[in-house]
């Protein structure tokens, strides 16, 4: 989940290049001035560089001891600032004429999100003991733009129980959103409020709305210019779509505050409610931008019969329990990179990695992939599908240390959550 203020570019390079619009600069610290729009004081760039570095699970340049700042004056790329077309960015527009060929300002801003939603990955431990657990990891605050990423990661299947029709009524007259979906979006677990703190039944719809209204307020004055990002993979993907669909609800009904965009940037979404819940979204406002990798079959469920696809026939039983429909704009990934081989796993096809690879590559519909210069080693995090010439170990990724931690009297110990 973003928060922007259009006003101010966004400090967030990517980790691979940083600032696609200063790509022809190849100075790590004049990029990085650059991208601060007008902070061009060494030791800022340097302090935002390291807090950067720090918060990253992924690899960032390394800077260079004599490298001269340039200032934002001297910026010669021909693409236009982020700042100048944050809106068409957001889909003010439906994305037309931004998605083939590819703009290079709306890659970059799809892949900054995608990073944040493989960072939630990163940061899971999946070798907890089986609990359902919530977090709000939240990137510090720079430059008034405060980013946040939101994690519901569960290890009990109760939260996604289903139990008789599986869709139910919510939101709206006729909206009906997969019963697993809206159960995890609205079912409340047991919650520690820091380490001595009181317990409290909490869900994840309670997390985002209170995080939205908290910064409602603190940008109370510059409404005009403030947009909300939603992003996720997979279910991750729906509950954002899901979310994204409540907070518009309540920005035009609770605040009166119609202006402000909503955007998801959804990676290999499943479809998550009916016909009239595709029409509400697009009624109020909200755009969707949905990545699928053409091989993925998750984006193809649920309503594998019944669905936007077929037509004028899907609007007859709408109204039956397993029909389902995409919403907004869907961008197809063709899997056409050199660096992937022949696989029959069609797990892998539904990888984060794999999709942000493919992106990192797509230029248009009818192009051929044309590698950006992001990491293909990352490819291979948490599966197999590069080429063996590239010489990178299949599911090669784990936590330093699995996780342990060395106390000051020698021992090895798993930290507790509240550490």
């Amino acid at each position: 989940m973003g928060f922007a203020n259009s006003k101010v570019r966004n400090p967030w390079p990517d980790n691979l290049s940083v600032a696609m619009e200063i790509h022809e600069i190849n100075d790590v610290k004049a990029a990085v001035a650059m991208e601060i729009h007008e902070i061009n004081d060494v030791k800022a760039a340097e302090k935002i560089y390291c807090n950067l570095q720090s918060m990253a699970v992924f690899p960032l340049p390394q800077l260079e001891d004599n490298a001269v700042l340039l200032p934002s004056s001297q910026t010669i790329s021909t693409q236009p600032q982020l700042c100048d077309v944050s809106r068409d960015i957001q889909g003010a527009h439906n994305w037309n004429g931004l998605l083939d060929p590819m703009v290079p300002n709306l890659k970059a801003e799809a892949l900054r999100y995608g990073n944040l939603a493989q960072l939630c990955y990163d940061a899971f431990d999946g070798t907890a003991t089986p609990k359902t657990t919530a977090h709000v990891i939240t990137l510090k605050e720079i430059c008034s733009i405060r980013w946040a990423c939101l994690k519901v990661a569960t290890k009990s299947l109760n939260i996604c129980k289903r139990t008789g029709k599986n869709q139910e009524h919510h939101f709206a007259d006729g909206v009906l959103i997969e019963r697993g979906f809206l159960s995890c979006y609205t079912s409340t677990v047991r919650h520690r409020q820091g380490a001595a703190g009181a317990t409290v039944n909490i869900s994840t719809r309670d997390l985002v709305v209170s995080e939205i209204e908290r910064l409602i307020q603190v940008y109370e004055k510059e409404m005009d210019n403030l947009s909300i990002t939603f992003t996720g993979h997979s279910l991750g993907a729906a509950l954002a779509t899901l979310s994204a669909y409540d907070i518009k609800q309540m920005l035009c009904t609770k605040h009166n505050f119609h202006q402000i965009p909503v955007t998801v940037f959804a990676f290999a979404s499943p479809r998550v409610g009916n016909l009239a819940f595709a029409k509400r979204v697009e009624e109020i406002g909200v755009k969707v931008l949905r990545f699928v990798n053409k091989r993925d079959l998750v984006p193809k469920v649920p309503g594998v019969c019944m669905n936007e696809n077929v037509g004028c026939l899907s609007k007859l039983p709408h109204w039956l329990p397993w029909t389902y429909f995409h919403v907004g704009v869907e961008l197809p990934l063709h899997n056409n990179s050199p660096f992937i081989q022949h696989t029959h796993n069609l797990a892998y096809f539904h990888n984060l990695e794999l999709y942000l690879h493919l992106l990192d590559g797509y230029v248009g519909s009818k192009q051929p992939f044309s590698w950006s210069g992001r990491d293909h080693a990352l490819v291979n995090k948490s599966c197999d599908l590069l080429r063996e010439k590239y010489e990178i170990p299949p599911k090669w990724w784990q936590e330093q240390n699995k996780g342990l931690v060395k106390g000051p009297d020698g021992k090895w110990t798993q930290p507790s959550e509240e550490e």
